[in-house]
Order: C-alpha cells, then sequence, then structure tokens
C-alpha cells in the first residue's frame, strides 16, 4: 500500500510538497479550538448565545466574502494566495490575544475565517494544478486524511497546553504555526496558469460566471448539491454527539474515546478510498458511503429513542466505522468539483461549494438543537440519518445514469 502510494505521489509532481505543506495549515485550524471554547466557558462565563454566534463566526466568511475569494483565486497568482492567506490567519490569530471580550473574539474569528475563504478555494486549485485526472480522489483522500489527522491531534495538544498556559498563549503559539505554514507554502514551485491570459473585468462577473458553470454542468449541481445536504445531515446532529454519548450510559471519558475514534475512521478512510482512479465511480462511491452512514446514525438514534444502553466497545467501533464511511461520503465530491470545474474555474466552484456547506452549518444545528428538544436526542439522528439515506438514493441514481450513458 505504502509503496502504491510513494509510486502516485511521484508521478504526480509536486503533489508531495504540496500535501507536505498542508500538514501545519491544517494543524493551525484546530490547534487553538479547545482554547477558544474555554476562554468562553471558563474566563468569561459567556452566554449560550456567544457559542451560536461563534458558530456565525465561522461559517458566515464563506457566505459573504467567500465567494469574491474564489473569483480572486482564479485571478490571482495561486502561490501567493497560499502564503497570504495563511500570514492572514496567523495576524488575525494573534490578534485574539487582545480579545476584551467574547462579542470582539467572534469578531476577529470572523475576520480570520475571511482569510480561511482564501485558502480553502486555493488549496483546492493547487491540488487540481498538481495532479493526474485519474488520481484526484487518490489525492483528496490524502488530502482528507491529513484534515481528519488534524483534528484528532491539534485540539487534544491544545487542550493540553491549556495545563500550563493560559488561552492567550496558546493563540500566539497557534499564529506562529500559521506563519509556519505560510513559510513551508512559500517554498512551493510556481503554480503555472492554463490557457489564455483574461482581459481585466469587474470580480462580479467572475462570480457570476462560476454560477453560470455550475448551471451547465449537471454533474457539477450534483455534486454541489448532494454535498451541501450531506453537511446539513452531519450539522443536524453534530453538536449533539455529547449528550447522546450520556443518554447510552458513557461517560466524558467515553465522549472522548468516541470523538477519537471518529477522526481515526476519517484517516483510515482517506486513505482506503485513495485505491481509486479517475472519477467513473463517484457517484457510487457516494451512495455506498451515505447508506452505510444512514444506517449507522439511524442506528445510535434508534438505540437512545429506546432507552438502551450500549457498551463502549461497540460505541466506539460504529463511531470508527462512521468516521470511514464518511471518507466515502465526501472526498469524491472534492474530486468531482476539480475535475468538472477545469483550471480556470475551480477557486469560484470550490468557493461556491465551501458557502452551501456554510449555509447547511448556520441553519442545521438549530433545527436539530429544537427537534432534539421536542422529541430526544435520538430524533435529531434518526432524522439526520433519515436524509443521509435520501443522499444516497439520488447519487445511485446518478451513478446508474452516468452508467448507462
Amino acid at each position: 500500500m505504502f509503496a502504491a502510494t510513494r509510486a502516485r505521489l511521484g508521478g504526480n509532481r509536486g503533489l508531495g510538497p504540496l500535501l507536505l505543506a498542508q500538514v501545519p495549515a491544517d494543524f493551525a485550524d484546530w490547534l487553538d479550538f479547545v482554547a477558544v471554547t474555554a476562554l468562553l466557558a471558563f474566563t468569561w462565563s459567556a452566554p449560550t448565545q456567544a457559542f451560536a454566534w461563534l458558530a456565525v463566526g465561522l461559517g458566515l466568511p464563506y457566505l459573504t466574502v467567500g465567494l469574491v475569494a474564489g473569483a480572486l483565486v482564479d485571478r490571482l497568482d495561486l502561490n501567493r494566495v497560499l502564503v497570504w492567506s495563511n500570514i492572514g490567519r496567523a495576524v488575525a490569530t494573534a490578534a485574539l490575544i487582545l480579545a476584551p471580550d467574547w462579542p470582539v473574539l467572534v469578531a476577529i474569528i470572523f475576520a480570520r475565517g475571511c482569510a480561511d475563504a482564501f485558502f480553502t478555494p486555493a488549496k483546492q486549485a493547487a491540488l487540481q494544478a498538481r495532479t493526474m485526472e485519474a488520481d484526484l480522489i487518490f489525492a483528496n483522500g490524502l488530502s482528507h486524511s491529513i484534515n481528519q489527522s488534524s483534528k484528532i491531534v491539534a485540539p487534544a495538544l491544545g487542550g493540553a497546553m491549556l495545563a500550563f498556559l493560559d488561552p492567550q498563549g496558546v493563540f500566539a503559539i497557534n499564529a506562529v504555526v500559521s506563519m509556519l505554514a505560510g513559510l513551508v507554502l512559500s517554498r512551493l514551485d510556481p503554480f503555472e496558469r492554463e490557457g489564455p491570459a483574461r482581459p481585466p473585468r469587474p470580480i462580479l462577473h467572475d462570480v457570476a460566471e462560476g454560477l453560470r458553470l455550475v448551471r451547465r454542468s449537471p454533474v457539477l449541481r450534483a455534486a454541489i448539491s448532494l454535498m451541501a445536504l450531506g453537511f446539513f445531515a452531519m450539522f443536524f446532529y453534530d453538536t449533539l454527539i455529547a449528550p447522546l454519548v450520556k443518554a447510552l450510559g458513557q461517560d466524558e471519558t467515553a465522549l472522548g474515546l468516541c470523538l477519537a475514534a471518529v477522526g481515526a475512521g476519517g484517516v483510515l478512510g482517506g486513505l482506503l478510498i485513495g485505491g481509486a482512479r479517475g472519477t467513473g465511480g463517484a457517484f457510487a462511491t457516494i451512495a455506498a458511503g451515505n447508506t452505510a452512514a444512514a444506517l449507522i446514525l439511524g442506528g445510535l438514534g434508534l438505540a437512545e429513542m429506546l432507552g438502551w444502553i450500549a457498551p463502549l466497545w461497540l460505541l466506539l467501533a460504529l463511531f470508527g466505522l462512521a468516521g470511514v464511511v464518511s471518507a466515502l461520503s465526501l472526498v469524491p465530491y472534492r474530486a468531482l468539483i476539480q475535475s468538472g470545474a477545469g483550471p480556470g474555474g475551480v477557486g469560484r466552484v470550490s468557493a461556491l461549494s465551501e458557502g452551501a456547506n456554510a449555509a447547511a452549518l448556520l441553519v442545521a444545528p438549530f433545527l436539530g438543537a429544537a427537534l432534539a428538544e421536542a422529541v430526544s436526542v435520538g430524533a435529531a439522528f434518526v432524522a439526520g440519518g433519515t436524509v443521509t439515506l435520501v443522499i444516497a438514493g439520488t447519487a445511485l441514481g446518478l451513478a446508474l445514469r452516468h452508467r448507462a450513458g
């Protein structure tokens, strides 16, 4: 497996260094997450609404700045966007040290999200530029594994730092990590733009052109729509994992282990899906992944609604499997978007996709919380599983249609 991975990396010039450069950038995304929430909850005793506004601060940049950022990514030098977006994240992270209260902290989080709204589509464009068409799922699978690894290690390390540092100290260290990410990215070989240079025109023209590109492509429409619906289903129950684990008879330690199992499963799933070649079977993979996810989510939700007590080993196995199938559900979308958008449009189309995902983040948690309060925590998981099953059926129909075509 490792020999095959090295061979495929070697066959895509510059892909290995790009993925290596992704490590500190993704790590910086999560290093201070625990510090932010600890500052809100324990130092400032912030009200519940502060955490809702934190979610808004995290998601809103992709719905606002993100659309223009994606258009600029398709115009500007890709190396500079990758470097300066990380420098912007470093500056915003350092500014968190000076935040006097939670409204200012949320505003700074929003500013950092604006810098990240440039980095995310630029990373997708860079992966596309460094990867052959047949290896897009392979490259995105490795990228997914790196991202999931950072979600395990970085918050754990950030939480450990709080044992001897205050949250502001963690912010300072994370600002340095973002600067390091910018430095590593500055060492990448230049990315060359394909095709003739475009004449100057208003940036909103490029945004509109990205929308037209999506409307003209059935594959892009399907990929973006199903991906956003998948995030809607996930955010419906994602913030309710802790009360679900408690309702199933487990404690805080079990919660940490379950979250780690999801992350570890995501890493494994990203590596496993890397064996795929081309995007011809992408919708079939999405259908399989979502079918399995629906069964897991629905089963966990029904167990809670029936009052069952689940043993820890079973919960760990289910959450680990959920992480594996999440890679099957998500990674093919990235490859489909990169393939369908082409070199000149991947920034805009990726930004549109991230905006749709952010819209799900801003709506779904509140609906899931309302359902959990009205019925039970398990009901939110059953509802999320039902939406996931709809995605699976739609993806299967698309897979059969493309095979017949």
